[in-house]
């Protein structure tokens, strides 16, 4: 029964979500995104696609934890986002290899410094 439960429930759950990128755009009702509603199955696959400056990175900063909602919730597999998440990694589009490693060693930096994989 629990188990049904659990597959019922949304992994990725986001109610009512706004972010304003400072209290000043805050204040001024000026926000990156609004009104975000999304709920995404554990499993399941979904695409955000855009033109530039539309939000995506945004979102995906919101879903893993680097930036706050001004408003809504956001929750992953149950528990609310609260910072950082451990299970997740994003890659931007600006290049940020390290110049004092190697390419090879850049690309396994995050195995380095995320738990469980160090």
């Amino acid at each position: 029964m629990a188990d049904a439960a659990n597959e019922a429930a949304p992994f990725v759950d986001f109610q009512d979500v706004w972010l304003a990128y400072n209290e000043e755009l805050l204040r001024a009702n000026h926000f990156a995104v609004e009104a975000i509603d999304l709920k995404v199955k554990r499993g399941e696959f979904i695409a955000i696609v855009g033109p530039s400056g539309c939000g995506k990175s945004t979102f995906m900063k919101l879903t893993t934890g680097l930036r706050m909602p001004s408003m809504g919730r956001i929750r992953i597999d149950g528990a609310p986002v609260t910072g950082p998440l451990k299970i997740s990694g994003m890659a931007f589009q600006a290049p940020s290899l390290l110049p004092w490693r190697t390419t090879v060693d850049n690309v396994l930096l995050p195995l380095e410094i995320v738990e469980p994989y160090r």
